[in-house]
């Protein structure tokens, strides 16, 4: 008797390399985070000076976004996310060599370079490698990569610090992009016409309902920056942003002295809000793709904002937590809650301008990262001169500006051919 073997689809190979690299670039954005309330006891820095070490990384990042994305677009997004890699591995081994907070900016800021294709990368390689309606799922995916690095980045660099000091965490986790480097060059390609050992009828599924696509040439700039819906998505990515980078730097430092968390509790502390995060960024982006069926595509991802709204209220609550458990789980149901609009502003280049989409992620993470850049500083000054509650409150209040500007102006269709 003949038995068919299933041959696992070439496409989500694409997928999981991808989400691979995303929790790596995390991984080697929290441990700063980790190391922070160490790198401020030897060196007798204060939140505010912690601040600019922390969003120094977010100033490399925004500044090479829209030129790695027209790159990833031009050239193909292949070579470009290797070479990303390859550059933000070096500069975290670097990381602490400096002792001067001016040297461990620039130091960040280089790193920031190269995580700078990492987005643009994904989305030009999704919207080749993927049918229209599985956007919101595989982007949702991909993205969450970024939920996941902190649930093993955080106790991963906390039983690394504690065992072998803080600068070790920086050198373990540079080897963690040249372990999936090869991997990638292996198994990845800019499209499926030009992958080897894919199936004819995946092929064929993939291209049935694939947005026609050329190689971009000369980027409607006008256009583009002229479509109201695609600073709603902006916008609601920033607001997103600020609320995770928030979490992102400080909430190390917020458990450890405000909560008077232990090192191992902290740890867990830390990373469960991104198990939470990482869950339900998946299952928003399952049920968007699951109702949006037979449905309006905009109002479906709009509906969805309203859990996005939730995670402030939960953020709100915080303050009044009365335990340890009490916090880590109202952390837990702000960063889940959180996660419903990750979907949306992932997939939404893909729907509005599919030709262009690695240069048009580049346009939306280098302002939704500007939240990396003025949220650690920001935030660092605030609790210095108002305390955590007020740090809160703005976070929530930037998050209910950037459902409204979706709500309003958002739209999840073709704008741009």
């Amino acid at each position: 008797m003949n038995v068919t073997r299933r041959q696992w689809p070439r496409r989500l190979e694409i997928a999981f390399l991808s989400f691979l690299a995303l929790l790596i670039a995390y991984c080697d954005r929290v441990n700063l985070s980790v190391a922070a309330p160490r790198i401020m006891q030897e060196y007798h820095w204060d939140t505010a000076q912690m601040g600019w070490a922390l969003s120094g990384f977010f100033v490399g990042y925004v500044l090479l976004m829209v030129p790695t994305g027209i790159l990833a677009d031009r050239y193909g997004p292949r070579r470009v996310f290797a070479w990303s890699m390859a550059w933000w591995s070096v500069f975290t081994a670097l990381t602490p060599i400096p002792r001067s907070l001016a040297g461990l900016s620039t130091i960040r800021v280089l790193m920031g370079t190269g995580e700078s294709g990492t987005f643009p990368a994904i989305n030009s390689i999704l919207v080749s490698w993927f049918p229209r309606q599985e956007y919101s799922r595989v982007a949702g995916f991909c993205w969450s990569g970024g939920y996941a690095g902190p649930i093993i980045g955080f106790p991963l660099a906390s039983a690394i610090l504690a065992w072998l000091g803080w600068r070790a965490v920086f050198f373990a986790f540079a080897c963690l992009g040249l372990i999936w480097l090869p991997f990638w060059l292996w198994r990845a390609a800019d499209n499926p016409e030009s992958a080897r050992g894919i199936r004819a009828s995946e092929l064929a599924y993939i291209q049935a309902s694939r947005p026609e696509l050329r190689r971009a040439a000369a980027v409607p700039w006008k256009r583009l920056l002229g479509l109201p819906a695609l600073w709603a998505v902006f916008t609601l990515h920033f607001s997103s942003n600020w609320f995770a980078y928030v979490m992102l730097s400080w909430l190390p430092t917020y458990l450890l002295v405000e909560r008077r968390f232990s090192l191992g509790s902290m740890a867990i502390g830390t990373a469960l809000p991104y198990v939470s995060a990482l869950v339900g960024t998946n299952l928003f982006g399952f049920f968007i793709d699951r109702f949006t069926e037979g449905r309006d595509r905009s109002r479906v991802r709009k509906m969805f904002l309203l859990p996005y709204l939730l995670a402030a209220g939960s953020l709100l609550l915080l303050p009044g937590a009365s335990s340890a458990a009490a916090t880590v789980l109202l952390l837990c149901a702000a960063m889940g809650l959180l996660t419903a609009a990750t979907p949306i502003y992932a997939s939404n280049t893909l729907d509005l301008a599919p030709r262009y989409a690695g240069t048009v992620v580049g346009m939306q993470n280098s302002v939704a990262n500007l939240a990396g850049v003025l949220a650690p500083v920001v935030i660092g000054y605030v609790v210095k001169v108002s305390g955590w509650n007020t740090a809160f409150w703005l976070t929530a209040a930037i998050n209910g500006l950037g459902a409204l500007a979706f709500w309003v102006f958002g739209k999840a269709e073709r704008l741009v051919d």
